[in-house]
């Protein structure tokens, strides 16, 4: 049910507040059905409890080193607003990052912020599930772009919300030959006509995720 009311997130009782490009609503709050498996889901789960035990680990002045790093790093929430996190949850999200990315767990924060964006040349896809995508090498050898596709949808839809991680490649890539492949295994062949999202996630070596480069394109 549309809503006309302060921005909000989140769910209480039996009522869930959300929001898209038409405004605010709230919906029946339902419990998700999320079995871990063996893909990705597992993946992100088992890097996530990792690094959350990697907290544990710290030394006190490592920790005193974190919350410092966090405080000075506000991060921006679903609702626009900027909050700073503590030590410890700035620790778990870049190490769960730097290991999706297949890096180790840094002990220390990172020592840069800077993050290079990825530049596309060339993204094509075809109804064979052949995928054509060409990079500018932009990033260097030890920082990485984290590659993931949309579902095939119709070439109307202009947002899409829900991507599938596909690769990680080094930051000076000039691109992948595989992904189609993958794709193919992941959504089936996708029809002509029809549109595929991608997203470029840049992360430097330092575990800093930058702001995904999102394009699409009507397979051909």
């Amino acid at each position: 049910m549309k809503v006309l009311t302060v921005p909000q997130s989140g769910s209480m009782q039996g009522t869930t507040a959300s929001h898209n490009r038409a405004g605010q609503y709230l919906r029946s709050r339902r419990s998700p059905v999320q079995p871990v498996g063996t893909g990705r889901k597992a993946a992100q789960r088992a890097n996530f409890g990792a690094a959350s035990s990697g907290w544990s680990g710290l030394t006190d002045p490592q920790r005193a080193a974190w919350s410092a790093y966090a405080a000075g790093k506000p991060v921006t929430d679903a609702l626009g607003q900027s909050i700073p996190l503590t030590g410890q949850q700035m620790f778990v999200s870049i190490n769960a990052q730097l290991l999706n990315c297949g890096s180790a767990i840094s002990l220390v924060p990172p020592i840069s912020t800077v993050v290079v964006l990825p530049v596309i040349t060339v993204f094509t896809v075809t109804h064979l599930g052949v995928i054509t995508l060409t990079l500018t090498p932009s990033g260097g050898a030890l920082d990485h772009i984290l590659v993931a596709f949309g579902r095939p949808v119709s070439a109307g839809v202009s947002f899409h919300k829900t991507y599938w991680q596909c690769d990680v490649l080094p930051g000076n890539s000039v691109g992948n030959a595989i992904e189609g492949t993958k794709y193919q295994a992941q959504f089936g062949l996708p029809p002509v006509g029809s549109k595929v999202f991608l997203k470029l996630s840049p992360v430097n070596q330092y575990g800093v995720t930058g702001v995904p480069l999102m394009q699409t394109v009507i397979v051909i």
